[in-house]
């Protein structure tokens, strides 16, 4: 993999589920985390290293045990775009937007929890991820199911499928809206950030970054729409990504 770059790419932003972990709730490759670790860390002293951060639809507990062993610094997005996080300070808040719907996303939240043939992740507080309870629908099935159940209520939720589960979104809050709630917060250009992700809840975010890279797992949305396309999976692709940012920061700054 490699760039070439008209400007330095001074933040690396992961999606988790397909990029840093495998999907299917795998075990870790906790030797590429520690890599990444390692090159996020040296990222303070070294300003040819972009510092790591997430744009994620996992919640903020998930979040921020993550950037524990990561050692990731910066602000991170999480639960598609709802919210931002920090671990020093320690704090966690909602965007203004997500705070002022979450009476809807808590009625669907109640229809559903009644629901037997779902169930719902623990720990979201301002969108839903919903997985199957009868082991016979696929995520688009499930989708389907789940477009249908809404729209018989009037939910005013929106139904985004993921790639082991189906989130319910609140209109006009994503993970696009995190990433800019994220460069508004680290006054940073999206021009100066990477984007490595894999499901369709990844492409508009993923189109606004500077450099953008799919695994090789990444649906085909996804592929059709980033700078490159890695021959790798999961957190393998991204740390190959990582160090191929790093050189290509490197070649610039000695220009």
């Amino acid at each position: 993999m490699h760039f070439d770059l008209e400007h330095p790419v001074l933040v690396y932003a992961c999606d988790i589920d397909g990029c840093l972990a495998a999907v299917g709730h795998a075990a870790y490759d906790l030797v590429a985390l520690q890599a990444l670790a390692e090159r996020n860390r040296a990222s303070e002293d070294d300003p040819t290293i972009p510092a790591l951060t997430f744009v994620t639809g996992r919640p903020h507990a998930y979040v921020d045990a993550l950037m524990q062993a990561l050692d990731v610094r910066l602000p991170a997005s999480f639960e598609n775009g709802v919210g931002l996080a920090t671990r020093h300070p320690y704090e966690a808040w909602l965007i203004d937007e997500a705070e002022a719907a979450r009476g809807a996303m808590d009625e669907a939240r109640s229809l559903l929890e009644a629901h037997d043939e779902v169930f719902l992740q623990f720990g979201k507080v301002a969108s839903l991820s919903v997985f199957d309870a009868t082991g016979e629908r696929d995520v688009p099935a499930l989708a389907a199911f789940l477009r249908a159940f809404v729209a018989e209520r009037s939910l005013g939720v929106d139904v985004d499928p993921s790639t082991d589960c189906v989130n319910l979104l609140l209109p006009g809050i994503d993970k696009a809206v995190g990433f800019e709630a994220l460069c508004e917060t680290l006054d940073l250009p999206e021009a100066a950030v990477a984007g490595v992700g894999d499901s369709v809840g990844d492409v508009a975010w993923l189109r606004r970054c500077g450099v953008s890279i799919a695994p090789a797992g990444a649906v085909s949305e996804v592929k059709d729409v980033v700078d490159a396309v890695s021959d790798l999976f999961d957190v393998a692709a991204a740390l190959e990504a990582y160090d191929a940012l790093i050189a290509a920061n490197r070649v610039l700054a000695a220009r």
